[in-house]
């Protein structure tokens, strides 16, 4: 018998998965809450969307909810309990009160189903095996409800030099209904100099959440990304050292502290205190429990302002790339190719001399390309790969 319906971690702000380690691949769901969950999954077919449940997952057990290899980066669930109420995203998928599975997401009451409202489950560009943990939800969780800080690489992100940020990227579906989602980025990407006018005030973004209430506590320096308000994707985001550190709405982060961030200018420089939750490759899911904006504490910030914006390749127009913050996002013939994290460094493996070099790490394998920044003028960018020797020079589009 289905359940009412539950929330997942960190509220409506997504839930955090991490790679499955197990010997057979598969998608597998995880119960870590309190209760028992009722589990209904979607993804997308051969030849249309399908949607299958229902598994009944005791609390402390797992279900594999789709046996193989994956073949997709995206999926979606839903899933019940009776303590607490579930919260979709704009993804629709058809369900039936009994065990089903269901080729198609649309017409659903016609065809005399129900229709669900899903969450993503984004599992990387190269995941062929993945979990999905459920937690329990709550604002201030308890001992018995705490989000786990169920940590890939148990050291936190370091204390890292506000020119050495870091950076990733993706965008997922616009969901089954398809179309890709439309994201708004708050904040206009200049240099950030000491005298910039600050909107928000020092109490805005301070809490009074314990170190270690939610996950690893750490404090470091890091750039602000800025925030991306596409529906169900609703984050801010931070790069520190080879991180990129995300913060989502309606979690335990304080909404006001999440409405004062998007104030911010992307590139500001801050000195950011949090508990990291989960981590996946390079990328960490954190709660925020302070940030203190630094204006014209970043020595690159002018380089870095330079940088920003979208260039194509002088020699082969096929290529383009667009630089935001601190990541930048590749495309040939106009097509998304792919996403890198950036940063401005004065040393770089196997390089000669003080720089600037520009790295460029890869955020699924933590594989790091070091360029020599040889020219960077408005309209003009010349990189060299210190590994190959190959210089590339670009224009700028806009």
């Amino acid at each position: 018998m289905r359940q009412t319906r539950i929330l997942s971690l960190l509220s409506a702000g997504g839930l955090w998965v991490a790679l499955a380690t197990g010997a057979q691949a598969s998608l597998e769901i995880c119960n870590d809450t309190d209760a028992l969950q009722t589990v209904a999954i979607g993804f997308k077919g051969d030849s249309d969307w399908v949607s299958e449940g229902w598994w009944n997952i005791e609390a402390g057990d797992c279900a594999v909810v789709l046996g193989g290899a994956l073949t997709r980066r995206y999926y979606y669930y839903y899933a019940e309990s009776a303590n607490d109420d579930f919260e979709g995203q704009d993804y629709q998928f058809c369900a039936s009160n009994e065990i089903f599975t269901i080729e198609g997401d649309t017409d659903c009451e016609q065809r005399g189903y129900e229709t669900l409202s899903m969450r993503e489950i984004d599992t990387g560009e190269r995941a062929r095996d993945f979990t999905l943990t459920l937690v329990n939800s709550g604002g201030n969780p308890t001992s018995t409800d705490k989000i786990a800080p169920k940590i890939e690489d148990e050291s936190a992100p370091p204390t890292a030099e506000v020119n050495e940020g870091v950076n990733d990227s993706s965008s997922g579906p616009g969901g089954p209904g398809g179309g890709a989602p439309v994201t708004e980025t708050v904040q206009d990407t200049t240099i950030v100099p000491e005298d910039v006018p600050m909107t928000v005030s020092p109490e805005d973004l301070t809490t009074d959440i314990p170190a270690g209430n939610h996950g690893k506590g750490f404090e470091t320096l890091a750039l602000f990304q800025g925030c991306e308000l596409a529906e169900g994707r609703e984050m801010c985001s931070f790069h520190a050292g080879d991180w990129k550190m995300r913060v989502f709405y309606r979690g335990p982060t304080p909404e006001a502290l999440m409405y004062a961030l998007e104030e911010l200018a992307v590139n500001m420089p801050v000195y950011l205190k949090g508990d990291m939750v989960e981590t996946h490759g390079n990328i960490a899911a954190i709660v925020v429990r302070g940030v203190e904006p630094r204006p014209g504490e970043d020595a690159d910030s002018r380089l870095r302002a330079t940088l920003q914006g979208d260039w194509i390749d002088s020699s082969d127009q096929r290529w383009e790339m667009t630089v935001d913050g601190s990541e930048i996002h590749f495309r040939q013939n106009g097509d998304y190719s792919g996403s890198r994290f950036m940063r401005i460094a004065k040393q770089c493996d196997g390089a000669t001399g003080e720089g600037p070099f520009l790295v460029q790490i890869n955020a699924e394998n933590n594989r790091r390309t070091c360029y020599s920044i040889d020219r960077a003028e408005p309209g003009r960018l010349d990189l060299t790969d210190v590994r190959r020797g190959r210089t590339t020079s670009y224009r700028k589009l806009r």
